[in-house]
C-alpha cells in the first residue's frame, strides 16, 4: 500500500518491521521444535488476528495500535504463562519481544501522525533531507516534492525517525531512536 502511494521509504520501514515479525515467528518455531525433540507431528494452534482494511494513514494507526496491544497485553500474558509452566528462557524472550513490539508501535504511530498531518517531509528547524535514489542532500525545513537531481518523487526522501522522536510526550516513543537500517 505504501508503495502504491509512492512512499518508498515508508514501504521500506514497513518491510523492515515485517522482517522483524518473521524473525519472532522463527524464534517461537525453534522453541517448539527444540522442546518437542522431533517427537510431535502436529501442533494445534488456535488464534485470531484483527483484519481491517483502509487507507495507508489509517492502517498505520490501526497496525500501531495492534503492536501496542501485543507489547502491553499479549506478550506479557504469554510470558507469565511460560514462566508458570517452567519455561523461564521462553518467558524472558517473550518479554524482550514485547519491547520490540512497543518500538514497532512507536514507529507506526509516528509515521501515522506525520502522514496524517502532512508533515512527514517537513521539520520545525533545518534538517538534512536525503534522496535515497541519488544521494542528493539538502539542509532545509521542508523536503522537495521532486528531487532536483534525479527527479524521483518525495517518497524517496530518507525518513529520519530520530527527528520524529524529539519532543515526544510519550517517553517510550523515544525507543524509535533505536530504529536503524
Amino acid at each position: 500500500m505504501a508503495t502504491q502511494k509512492k512512499q518508498k521509504e515508508v514501504s521500506q520501514i514497513l518491510k523492515d518491521l515485517a522482517t522483524n515479525e518473521m524473525a519472532h515467528a522463527k524464534v517461537f518455531y525453534d522453541y517448539i521444535d527444540s522442546k518437542c525433540q522431533g517427537g510431535i507431528e502436529e501442533v494445534n494452534i488456535e488464534a485470531s488476528y484483527p483484519m481491517r482494511h483502509g487507507e495507508l494513514v489509517e492502517m498505520l494507526k490501526i497496525k500501531g495500535d495492534n503492536e501496542a496491544l501485543q507489547a502491553e497485553k499479549i506478550y506479557p500474558i504469554f510470558a507469565k504463562t511460560a514462566r508458570e509452566e517452567g519455561y523461564e528462557d521462553i518467558a524472558e524472550k517473550l518479554e524482550r519481544i514485547a519491547k520490540i513490539e512497543q518500538n514497532h508501535a512507536d514507529i507506526l504511530h509516528k509515521l501515522h501522525e506525520k502522514l496524517k498531518n502532512n508533515t512527514l517531509y517537513s521539520a520545525s528547524s533545518e534538517t538534512v533531507f536525503k534522496c535515497t535514489n541519488c544521494g542528493h542532500e539538502e539542509k532545509v525545513k521542508k523536503g522537495w516534492k521532486i528531487c532536483p537531481v534525479c527527479g524521483f518523487n518525495q517518497g524517496y526522501i530518507k525518513i529520519d525517525l530520530d527527528y520524529y522522536c524529539e519532543g515526544s510526550e510519550k517517553k517510550s516513543a523515544c525507543s524509535v531512536k533505536n530504529y536503524k537500517r
